[in-house]
């Protein structure tokens, strides 16, 4: 095995199927309704489903990444400011980009690891890990969004 099937194995454990620590984020999905998926747990916090949203960017955002089309600039009032897409449409959405990406890392080529990510100023192999990473934090940030609101459920 090499090292992009590595990377791509690690996003799929924690996308699909195999995390050690807890739910995948499919797991965590399939937990989650329209209704509970657009409600925040607390005045001011993010809804399940704006992580979500916010997963999906920037897994377009790192597939997409090429040498023809550099990464966007990170501009930070913008990263929570896309338009909501409705709850059923963004899972569909998700899956098939969390495929689509994970077929890319898996098909990277092994030499380019190394090469500095076109609108960064790191190299694609840190990119690649850092989206595994990504997901991992803000999937733990949905299960405990998913726990805040079923304990509140429950009352």
């Amino acid at each position: 095995m090499n090292r992009c099937e590595e990377i791509a194995d690690a996003y799929r454990a924690v996308t699909v199927k195999g995390a050690w620590y807890g739910p995948t984020i499919a797991e965590l999905l399939a937990k989650i309704s329209p209704e509970l998926a657009t409600k925040a747990p607390a005045p001011g916090a993010h809804t399940i489903s704006e992580l979500l949203q916010h997963l999906l960017l920037w897994n377009e955002r790192i597939r997409n990444t090429s040498d023809s089309n550099p990464m966007p600039k990170w501009e930070a009032e913008r990263e929570w400011a896309e338009a909501a897409i409705p709850w059923n449409e963004l899972v569909a959405r998700w899956n098939k980009s969390r495929d689509l990406l994970e077929e890319r890392m898996r098909n990277f080529p092994v030499g380019d690891l190394g090469k500095q990510t076109p609108g960064r100023n790191y190299p694609y192999e840190f990119m690649l890990n850092g989206i595994v990473q990504h997901t991992i934090y803000h999937g733990g940030q949905i299960a405990m969004v998913l726990s805040m609101l079923s304990m509140v459920k429950g009352k």
